[in-house]
């Protein structure tokens, strides 16, 4: 998971609408929420790829924008399904 500011939303907003386009690999997914409360405003983006390692530079677009918290990390696909298992999404 990956937090991104408003601050940086025009650049999350491209990132996001150039993977979609150019990111052929079906192991590769990414899931935007934008959320709202107030005038507080963040994205946060879950990045997934289903293999034991992304192809080099695959999320480049969204991890070299600047972001308030990361957890970005290999971990088996149990720790983001299961509820009980750390890291998952919750």
């Amino acid at each position: 998971m990956i937090t991104y500011s408003s601050l940086n939303f025009d650049q999350v907003r491209t990132a996001v609408a150039d993977f979609s386009v150019y990111v052929q690999d079906p192991k590769a997914a990414i899931f935007s929420r934008y959320i709202s409360f107030g005038e507080n405003q963040t994205i946060t983006q879950a990045i997934f790829y289903d293999g034991p390692t992304p192809p080099p530079g695959i999320f480049d677009n969204l991890t070299n924008i600047p972001s308030l918290s990361s957890d970005l990390k290999t971990r088996p696909y149990a720790d983001v399904i299961l509820p009980d298992s750390g890291a998952g999404l919750r």
